[in-house]
């Protein structure tokens, strides 16, 4: 589903990468769990 997704979106070419938050310490009040496709550009390490 997530390549599905990046090709749709143009981003597939290069990669992305799928980010999960979840819970207090990726600061969220209400717990649920969401995911980030990021990509079209470089990104750092560390992230952030």
């Amino acid at each position: 589903v997530a390549m599905e997704i990046a090709e749709k979106e143009k981003i597939s070419e290069d990669g992305f990468r799928l980010v999960i938050n979840y819970g207090k310490s990726a600061g969220q009040e209400i717990q649920h769990i969401h995911i980030h496709m990021l990509g079209g550009r470089s990104f750092g390490w560390p992230p952030g």
